[in-house]
């Protein structure tokens, strides 16, 4: 190398890592959709981009779980007590009961054992 190949300006490498930066970012930016677009979960649309609809399923998929982990933890309720539990609380479910995407907790009848989401998109699962 000759001695003007080694010897540069000091500021240009800050000026070149901000640009990688910059250019990181848009392309994150228009990958992701800048996070949610405007308008949605107002009209139940959902994400519109590829990733937001992932984690959008992925969300759905943790709800769908932790219905069904309360469901089998109520069954084995009812079996060892020969009736359904009273409510669900931390005590009983943990973390298992609010929905993952809304935060809303979970509705539960006693009489029945009946545990369900009351998020749009989740009256299903």
């Amino acid at each position: 190398m000759t001695r003007a190949h080694m010897h540069r300006r000091p500021g240009m490498m800050l000026v070149e890592l901000l640009l990688v930066v910059a250019i990181i970012a848009l392309v994150a930016g228009a990958y992701y959709g800048l996070g949610r677009d405007r308008g949605e979960g107002d009209n139940g649309e959902g994400a519109r981009t590829t990733p937001g609809q992932a984690i959008e399923a992925a969300k759905k998929a943790e709800c769908a779980n932790n219905l069904s982990q309360l469901r089998m933890l109520i069954q084995s309720e009812m079996t060892v007590e020969s009736d359904y539990p009273r409510k669900l609380n931390a005590e009983n479910g943990g973390a298992l009961t609010h929905c993952p995407v809304s935060g809303k907790p979970y509705q539960y009848d006693p009489r029945t054992g009946r545990v369900w989401c009351t998020t749009p998109g989740h009256e299903n699962l």
